[in-house]
């Protein structure tokens, strides 16, 4: 799916689409925001392992919508970032994680 750049109905068209997501019920403390055709998925929590959880539903919310509406999400453009007062990630190596691509 897609919108021709450039049209005077793509926004438009694409709001519609984006709308969608955008009214969804998200995991405790976590949102979804937009410019254009970017999302971010924002969280807080007070434990590592609620952070995690809630990232991983988010995440997995948000690709089965765009698998749904036919849309590629850009593994290559994509990126986390982790604000802590208290540790750095475990294991963190300053390599790229690889996340299972969802296929259906």
């Amino acid at each position: 799916m897609g919108f021709p750049q450039g049209s005077c109905s793509g926004p438009t068209l694409w709001n519609l689409v984006a709308n969608e997501i955008l009214q969804e019920t998200w995991p405790e403390n976590t949102a979804i925001q937009t410019f254009a055709d970017d999302f971010v998925i924002v969280s807080h929590a007070p434990t590592k392992i609620k952070i995690e959880n809630q990232i991983h539903a988010a995440i997995e919310k948000f690709i089965n919508w765009a698998n749904k509406n036919k849309l590629e999400i850009s593994t290559g453009k994509t990126q986390y970032i982790l604000f802590s007062k208290l540790t750095r990630p475990h294991g963190f190596d300053g390599k790229e994680r690889q996340y299972k691509e969802n296929t259906h």
